[in-house]
């Protein structure tokens, strides 16, 4: 699992991606992060960009996916893949 240090400033930078979701779902994901659930916000913040196709590059994303744990990256891998093969 990756230390929470680096989970965190992942969080932090995916986040102004997904300020046009809506703001209750920005608040939750927020209000986690702020409570000390750096991983659970990171990996509800990529499902919310994977599910919502919320543009974030490609490269940022896939760095965040990184970080992510097995069972979280196999939930992910679809999206993932789908989006990857989409130019």
């Amino acid at each position: 699992m990756a230390p929470d240090w680096q989970v965190a400033a992942a969080y932090r930078q995916l986040r102004p991606y997904c300020d046009s979701l809506p703001d209750g779902q920005v608040q939750s994901l927020d209000d986690g992060f702020n409570a000390g659930e750096p991983y659970y916000s990171l990996s509800w913040l990529i499902a919310d960009i994977l599910e919502n196709n919320i543009a974030v590059p490609q490269d940022v994303l896939l760095d965040a996916y990184a970080l992510l744990d097995d069972e979280d990256k196999e939930e992910y891998a679809g999206l993932i893949e789908k989006r990857s093969d989409t130019p």
